[in-house]
């Protein structure tokens, strides 16, 4: 334990000198202090700086204020308040309680709905915020994040027709059928169609089935991780 400890102290240096110098190191050199783990501490102001949140926030500094500031009613805001305590509901961050988080989950959330009008609320949206808000501690840290998500990252994944999500559960069982025949011919005699089996898992980012610590440190690296992680499960439990 005192070994890891002083290799996060470390980390935590080198994180710290990268962040007070005017810009950041050349693709290549961030990958890699990125890969090894950010701080805890400089989560969110990283994450804003790699993910291009930063620069939306930059166009529209007051946005996340208006937006919460917004008392006019939509059809998304009751569908969003019933799945706040289904939230990571053993998690104490998560607890109702006068200072707990659920409020700011709510915020960003609602907040979310009315920016990106083509998606509004998706279930599954609240784990993702939620793991933000865990991460980065700020509430609008994790809205812009949430937004960088829906719209750059991971495009078509919460929309209407969830284009994005259907392509990728295609790609895994393609993945499958390729590099491993037998458990292809398993799922198949049990009659498990892909999206059955996996769509919780994409929608949520996985946040259902992982730690939310070790979450917290893939996130940053989605969705190259996402066919990684789905044959690591289906090899372990089949």
């Amino acid at each position: 334990m005192s070994r890891y400890m002083a290799i996060l102290a470390r980390r935590a240096i080198r994180w710290n000198l990268i962040l007070t110098q005017q810009s950041l190191p050349d693709g290549g050199t961030m990958k890699r202090f990125v890969r090894k783990g950010v701080p805890a501490q400089y989560r969110g102001k990283v994450w804003m700086m790699t993910s291009g949140a930063n620069f939306l926030k930059s166009r529209q500094p007051n946005l996340y204020q208006d937006l919460v500031g917004d008392i006019s009613h939509q059809s998304w805001d009751e569908i969003i308040q019933n799945d706040l305590n289904r939230t990571y509901p053993d998690n104490i961050y998560f607890v109702p309680s006068s200072d707990g988080k659920l409020n700011s989950l709510y915020n960003i959330l609602r907040a979310s709905a009315r920016h990106n009008t083509s998606v509004g609320y998706c279930q599954g949206l609240n784990y993702v915020a939620g793991l933000l808000l865990i991460a980065t501690k700020d509430e609008e840290q994790s809205f812009w994040l949430l937004t960088v998500l829906i719209r750059n990252i991971l495009p078509s994944y919460y929309s209407s027709n969830m284009q994005g999500l259907i392509t990728d559960i295609a790609v895994l069982g393609e993945l499958v059928r390729l590099k491993s025949s037998k458990l292809d011919r398993l799922l198949k005699d049990l009659n498990l169609p892909w999206p059955i089996l996996v769509t919780k898992w994409f929608i949520c980012l996985f946040a259902e089935v992982l730690p939310v610590e070790v979450n917290s440190q893939l996130i940053k690296v989605f969705p190259k991780l996402i066919f990684h992680l789905s044959f690591f499960f289906f090899f372990f439990f089949f």
